[in-house]
C-alpha cells in the first residue's frame, strides 16, 4: 500500500502519539498537533480515530516488512543465515526502535475487545509468519509446509517473548547470544527430526 505525503505525515505523527500516549490515550487533536495540521485534515483522510488506528496498524506492518527485507538482503543465502537475519531485525527494533513493539503490544490488548482490530493484528503477524515459513522452505525445500509453519510460530514467539521481557523489565540479556541460541535450536531441530521432512 502506498501513501500520499499527507497520509504519510499523519500516520507518522499517529505512531509517535500512540507510542507516547497509548492507543486509549490517543486523541485526534494530539495527532493533528504532532503532524502540524488542523484536525479537519485528519478527518478528511481518516473519518474516525478507529479508522486511523486501523490504518496505522497497516502502516506499521508495511514499515516492519520493509525493514525486515532490508536486513535479510544483507545476509548470505543459507537458511541459518536467513534465520539469523530475522533475529537481527528484532534486535535492531528492541535497541533502536522499541516503539514498534510497544505499539504492537498495545494493539494486542485492544484487539481483545475489538474484533476488527484483532483481525488486522492477526493478519499483520500472519504476514511475518508466512515470510519466515517461505524462507525456511526456500532454503530447505525438504521441510514440509506444516513444519515450516510451526517453526515460524515458534520463531515469532521467541522474538516477541524476547521483546516483552527486555522492554518491559530491567532484564539485561545478551541479544546476540539469545539469537544465536535460538537459531542453533531451530537448526538442530531441522537436522534431527527426520519425521518432519519429506522422504
Amino acid at each position: 500500500m502506498e501513501y500520499n505525503p499527507m497520509e504519510e505525515t499523519i500516520l507518522a505523527a499517529a505512531f509517535e502519539v500512540v507510542d507516547r500516549e497509548t492507543l486509549n490515550g490517543t486523541r485526534m487533536r494530539l495527532i493533528a498537533e504532532e503532524a502540524g495540521v488542523v484536525q479537519s485534515n485528519l478527518h478528511y483522510y481518516f473519518k474516525t480515530k478507529r479508522d486511523l488506528l486501523l490504518a496505522l496498524l497497516r502502516y506499521i506492518q508495511k514499515n516492519f516488512s520493509e525493514k525486515r527485507e532490508t536486513v535479510l538482503n544483507q545476509h548470505s543465502n543459507t537458511l541459518a543465515d536467513k534465520l539469523a537475519g530475522f533475529f537481527e531485525q528484532k534486535k535492531q527494533i528492541i535497541e533502536e526502535e522499541p516503539q514498534y513493539d510497544r505499539t504492537q503490544f498495545d494493539y494486542w490488548c485492544m484487539g481483545r475487545v475489538d474484533p476488527e482490530i484483532n483481525e488486522e493484528f492477526y493478519q499483520s503477524y500472519e504476514i511475518w509468519r508466512k515470510h519466515i515459513a517461505e524462507t525456511i522452505r526456500l532454503y530447505d525445500p525438504a521441510v514440509e509446509a506444516e513444519t515450516a509453519a510451526l517453526l515460524a510460530h515458534i520463531m515469532v514467539s521467541m522474538m516477541m517473548g524476547e521483546s516483552l521481557q527486555v522492554l518491559n523489565s530491567k532484564l539485561t540479556v545478551d541479544l546476540d547470544l539469545y539469537a544465536s541460541l535460538c537459531c542453533d535450536m531451530l537448526m538442530e531441530y531441522l537436522h534431527t527430526a527426520p519425521s518432519t521432512v519429506q522422504a
